[in-house]
């Protein structure tokens, strides 16, 4: 087997969501680490109730009785979208597309597509509901409604708890008694993980296995087909190292495309610098600053012709960003700057198995690296980890992984666990490194940076 390599520009990166921020990349963008969950999500007004299985006529969406005129009320709303759910349900893909104005065909292509994806994917439930009425206007010639309308999904081994994907429909009516009609689709105002892979790809490609369900469009339905096994071996190889308790995520949602253009888009990440990305998935109806569930996506481009060892480290780095994701207070403003240890954990646990005598570092041994970028005189900071230049953000996802292989080997692996725990868990707080060093490991941050800093110099 080749050496294993790493690439310092790459960096892996993970979203929560507006406002928050994405960890887990290969090359991650200026940003400040979790400025909170973001602009909370508004009040519904308009109350959810269990989705009924019945439904109007299996091919049409039913019309609203409520109201004698064209105006659209919330019953009718709610109705509707039922109906919806229960379409899905029953398998019924007419009665799914029919929701759709058929005035629009794209936007019934689409909604083509997106039930035959979502038909692969193994949901433990799946259901629509109205969250929010945005805007409403009843005119003479008809009625509009702008909603938020949640998608409640569970992966099954993947999610621990439904979790949530919010949309913006526009409904219109277009006469008295006419029925409802979806004439656009686009993602929430607020937090929304929009556009999924089934939103985004048309064929979506689906694999699944123990612990993971891959996802693929086109450009990597191969690569995941001849990698699943290896995902598979990666993540549980991630929970096999794991000895900080329950309550990790039970598995992983993985998307691989090719598409530069799509793998930015998708989950609405953005992250135009990294290759891969863990973006946490808030639960259904909740906004309590933790995330149950992530998705990973991966730009599988540099992937497709290199050693295995090396795409196995992607793999493994974002997982573990996944895997430790359910733990982290992201309900307010970090008190303490600690990206270094949230990357150097999922870079050392990527790569653990190899000894620094092994490791290769843009080509370079660990030891000609330090050589050449010299020994850090702090523990890196956010702005360093998460910095637009390549260069300082790679630099500082190896200065961040050696801290974590520091700690390792002066205070054992264990320890790691015990350590990341603990700064996850108290992530909001003003010293929640300095209290994790002092109550894990028995020491303070200065000392263990000067323990670092003369580790790194000698013994790498």
């Amino acid at each position: 087997m080749a050496r294993p390599t790493r690439t310092t520009w790459v960096a892996c990166a993970a979203l929560a969501a507006v406002g928050t921020l994405a960890v887990g990349g290969l090359a991650v963008a200026t940003a400040q680490k979790h400025p909170g969950h973001g602009a909370p999500a508004a009040q519904p007004s308009v109350g959810s109730r269990p989705v009924s299985s019945s439904s109007s006529p299996a091919n049409e969406p039913p019309a609203a009785a409520s109201t004698p005129d064209a105006s659209i009320s919330v019953d009718d709303l709610d109705t509707f979208v039922a109906a919806h759910s229960a379409a899905l349900k029953a398998k019924n893909r007419a009665g799914f597309v029919a929701a759709v104005d058929p005035g629009h065909p794209d936007l019934v292509t689409r909604q083509g597509q997106l039930f035959d994806n979502l038909e692969k994917i193994p949901f433990t439930t799946a259901t629509y509901s109205v969250t929010m009425v945005d805007d409403q206007s009843t005119l003479p010639q008809g009625a509009t409604a702008t909603v938020t309308v949640a998608f409640d999904h569970q992966i099954t081994g993947v999610d621990s708890v439904p979790v949530e994907e919010r949309y913006k429909w526009t409904v219109a009516r277009t006469g008295p008694k006419a029925p409802l009609r979806v004439t656009a689709v686009d993602g929430a105002t607020s937090e929304h993980n929009y556009p999924a892979p089934w939103d985004a790809v048309a064929g979506l490609t689906v694999l699944t296995r123990p612990k993971v369900v891959i996802m693929a469009d086109d450009t990597s339905a191969s690569f995941a087909k001849s990698h699943a096994d290896a995902l598979e071996r990666d993540a549980e190889y991630d929970f096999a190292h794991w000895t900080g308790g329950s309550g990790t995520a039970p598995g992983f949602a993985v998307f691989l495309t090719a598409d530069r253009s799509r793998y930015e888009a998708i989950y609405s990440q953005n992250r135009a610098e990294s290759v891969g990305v863990t973006v946490p998935i808030a639960a259904a109806g909740k906004d309590d600053g933790f995330y149950p569930s992530s998705r990973i996506a991966v730009d599988t481009t540099q992937y497709k012709n290199v050693d295995p060892a090396d795409a196995d480290i992607v793999f493994k780095h974002e997982m573990a960003h996944a895997m430790i994701g359910p733990f982290e207070d992201q309900s307010a403003t970090s008190g303490q700057q600690h990206l270094w240890v949230i990357e150097g954990f999922a870079e050392w646990e990527s790569q653990r198995m190899y000894s620094t005598s092994e490791l290769l570092y843009d080509g370079d041994t660990l030891h000609a690296y330090v050589s050449k970028h010299g020994v850090p005189h702090a523990l890196p900071t956010d702005s360093q980890v998460y910095s637009s230049d390549s260069d300082t953000s790679g630099l500082n996802y190896f200065y961040s992984h050696m801290a974590i292989r520091y700690m390792a080997d002066e205070y054992d692996p264990e320890k790691v666990d015990q350590f990341v725990l603990a700064v996850y868990q108290h992530a909001t707080a003003s010293t929640c490194v300095d209290d994790a060093m002092k109550n894990v490991l028995g020491t303070t941050t200065d000392q263990f940076t000067r323990g670092f800093t003369k580790w790194l110099r000698n013994s790498v």
